[in-house]
């Protein structure tokens, strides 16, 4: 069953990455995490800016900032702030997408991502309201 997923999600992944995305398709809220040490809270604003911040069990664990932009099938990151944790965390995130949802996977060649497939832990997914 699990390689079954893991081809799935490859190739839905795959897919979603043959469209162009635009800055406003991709903007919005995403978290990814295990939802106690690891917990990062991604903003994409449809100005071009984003902001991000890592939270654990202790409180925030650090802050970045700065512009991102869509090239190719990846959301790339230039930071003008990193504190703590975050610095150099958000390099840039592979564009995927999944039941219909756009999707930031970090690293293709993860082995957790890899074996599981896109889930909260190995991947950004828009936040639900």
């Amino acid at each position: 069953m699990k390689p079954l997923l893991l081809i799935l999600s490859l190739v839905t992944l795959l897919a979603g990455c043959r469209r162009q995305e635009s800055v406003s398709s991709l903007a919005g809220s995403y978290y990814r995490g295990d939802h106690t040490g690891y917990n990062i809270y991604l903003d994409l604003l449809t100005n071009g800016a984003y902001k991000a911040e890592w939270y654990g069990c202790l409180g925030s664990y650090g802050k970045a900032g700065g512009t991102w932009s869509v090239t190719g099938d990846r959301v790339v990151f230039v930071p003008s702030t990193e504190t703590d944790m975050m610095k150099g965390h958000l390099k840039e995130l592979h564009i995927g997408h999944q039941h219909g949802q756009v999707m930031f996977v970090p690293n293709l060649q993860d082995e957790y991502y890899k074996k599981y497939g896109a889930d909260e832990y190995s991947a950004f997914q828009r936040k639900q309201k």
